[in-house]
């Protein structure tokens, strides 16, 4: 991932740093009158703050993400409605997911890299945004969870009544059942974009139908002894007029697990590494 270039006023902190094994801190200004040096030493301080802040950040890669297909969703958990959009590119499994909680608190943007295992918000219009650390990641649920599709001969589900437009399929667990509701046309992109996206919800993993790879879900609703444990409803499904594109080397992110101490033993490995190559 780049990251921004280590500049000869960054280099004599880190080496402070490693030197004493301190972190420097801010120096807060005094009463006392300000005089011409006192204003350059804060005019050092705020491009140090600046330049170590740059260092905070990475990419998240290189290459052009591109997401042309966007779902629409209601999800419903331990009574608090969440409207959620997902963007999926069928054809590029590899490319990271990317949602959002149109209702929420912020308009951040969650973005989960599976084949990386990393996390992120981003602001989509300024592209900045801060990584995830693991362990907060996977106490929230962003690591998703093991739902699957069961095999063509499973019988767990029994199909229900049918229309025109949908069948419904219901099966009873431990402590109560679930009504699954497909739609009848075959979309097989829309279903595994609704799978995908049940993946990423901090939600008990569910034994799908066979039927749910090629017949997209339009619903689903889960019982237990309380009443409705969750509840979701696919909104809208559609193809994008014009693709969100993003350039992967584009995006700012901050990782909070990068303070500066473990900036100095970065540049300090690379500076060895670098010199025993010459």
């Amino acid at each position: 991932m780049k990251r921004t270039a280590i500049t000869p006023l960054i280099a004599g902190t880190l080496m402070a740093l490693l030197s004493t094994g301190a972190a420097g801190q801010d120096v807060a200004p005094d009463t006392t009158a300000v005089d011409s040096a006192r204003l350059a030493q804060l005019a050092v301080q705020a491009e140090l703050s600046r330049e170590v802040d740059a260092l905070s950040r990475s990419s998240l890669g290189s290459g052009q993400f591109t997401w042309t297909h966007v779902g629409q969703f209601v999800l419903e958990r331990a009574g608090r409605e969440q409207k959620q959009v997902f963007w999926n590119n069928p054809k590029a499994s590899a490319t990271p997911h990317l949602w959002q909680v149109v209702n929420g608190p912020s308009d951040a943007v969650f973005y989960l890299d599976p084949e990386q295992g990393r996390a992120a918000t981003i602001d989509l219009e300024t592209l900045q945004g801060n990584f995830i650390p693991a362990n907060i990641a996977a106490k929230a649920g962003f690591t998703g969870n093991q739902t699957q599709f069961l095999s063509k001969k499973s019988a767990i589900w029994t199909q229900g009544e049918s229309t025109d437009s949908t069948t419904v399929y219901r099966v009873t667990i431990d402590s109560g059942s679930m009504r699954l509701t497909l739609r009848s046309e075959k979309d097989a992109d829309q279903a595994k974009a609704v799978y995908e996206w049940m993946r990423l919800q901090p939600l008990e993993s569910v034994d799908l139908p066979h039927a749910a790879r090629k017949f997209p879900i339009q619903s689903l609703e889960c019982t237990d002894d309380k009443g409705t444990a969750f509840t979701f409803t696919v909104t809208n499904w559609t193809a994008l007029e014009k693709p969100l594109e993003v350039d992967a080397s584009e995006l700012s992110i901050k990782d909070p697990e990068r303070d500066l101490r473990t900036i100095a033993k970065e540049w300090a490995a690379e500076k060895k590494a670098n010199s025993d190559k010459e």
